[in-house]
Formats: structure tokens, sequence, C-alpha cells
């Protein structure tokens, strides 16, 4: 994967747009036993879909959930920008950090809201105007419970915004959210931040019906 990830713990400032998020980046991790996970990088994807965020401006009133949010840079971008936010990660070490993260870029506690969430088994969850993923979608494996899980967590009228590079994986599972009536509007951008690869990374903003 794309990230960046330190062998000494360090605190990253992120320019995303007209801010500077702050995100502290813990020493190198192992891999999870049972599922793939990094959420200890700060990807080029979460870059990409921060700055997305912050190009479309307030997101007051905007419930937003962050799906495998990883260290929470995208929902921290998001927070800033005026939404109420829900951060959720299969690993709880990984929430954590988020939660650190969130409270030194000065993210309202009243605003904010952690969760474990395993998508093949969700439990009952509420709805969100905005879902967010960045580099979601690289398992295969993961693209049925996923496709399900979305289905369940946007609101009627709502959006999601996922950021990867195009590749097969991701392709496919955009054919399946087509399948289930989703539309899909692409557009794409480049990191060119020191440390980061230079990769073109798209958003894929889905919605229900018609672009």
């Amino acid at each position: 994967m794309n990230c960046v990830k330190p062998s000494n713990p360090s605190e990253l400032t992120v320019p995303v747009g007209g801010l500077d998020v702050r995100v502290l980046v813990p020493a190198g991790q192992e891999d999870s036993v049972d599922r793939i996970t990094f959420w200890w990088g700060v990807t080029s994807a979460a870059v990409v879909l921060s700055r997305h965020l912050e190009r479309m401006g307030s997101l007051a009133g905007e419930s937003v959930v962050e799906l495998g949010c990883g260290l929470g840079l995208a929902g921290i971008t998001a927070g800033l920008l005026g939404a109420t936010v829900t951060f959720t990660d299969y690993v709880a070490d990984a929430l954590k950090h988020a939660r650190r993260n969130s409270e030194i870029n000065g993210l309202n506690r009243g605003r904010t809201s952690f969760s474990v969430l395993d998508w093949e088994h969700p439990g009952k969850r509420e709805q969100f105007s905005l879902v967010l993923g960045s580099e979601v979608v690289y398992d295969y494996f993961s693209h049925g419970a996923l496709v399900k899980l979305l289905e369940v967590l946007m609101r009627p009228g709502g959006r999601i915004l996922l950021a990867d590079r195009k590749r097969l994986c991701v392709s496919r599972f955009l054919g399946r959210m087509i399948d289930k009536g989703f539309a899909c509007r692409e557009t794409t951008a480049r990191v060119l931040l020191e440390g980061f690869p230079d990769h073109e990374v798209s958003i894929f903003a889905l919605t229900r019906g018609a672009v």
C-alpha cells in the first residue's frame, strides 16, 4: 500500500487545502493476524480524499462516517469542515489513535464518536449523509460485505466518496455497486507531497440513480 509508515513515532502535518491537519503516526506495527490491515500509515488516498473534502467547502449539518479510518485523516478533515463524524475501524488500536488525532486537532468531542466495525457483522447502525473510505476495497473477499454495508449506512439522498488507485479490484467493486443501482462519477488527483509516492488517485462519488 502507498502510505507513510515511520520506524519511530512521529507527528505529521498534512497540508489539506487551507487546513493543516496534525496526525500522530505510531511506530511500525505488525499486520493483524486475521485481517489485512495497514491502519498505522497515512496513505496517498487519504490525503487526496481529505483535499477533495476541503474543496467541497463547509460540511456543517452533515453526518459523516469514515470506514477503515486508521489514523483518521479524512474524518478529521470532515470534522474541521463542520461535520459530525463517526470514525470506524476493525482494529481497536486504530480508533485509539484516531481519537487522539481528533483531539489534537481540536475537534469537539460532542461531534465525534468512535466505533469498532466488522463489515461482515455490523449489527444495527445509524445512517449517514456522507460515507468516506480511502483504500478500503483492496480485498476481493470483503466486497460482498462492503456492498451490503454501504447500502445500510447511506441515508436516502446521501453520498459515498471512495479514494483509491484505479485497479482491477476497484473496478470490480464499482461494477457491483452500479449493478445495485448506484451511479459513479470519477475525478482524479495526485498528492505531490514530500514523503508520499507520486501516484494518481481517483475519487469515486457514488449516489443512488442517475449522475
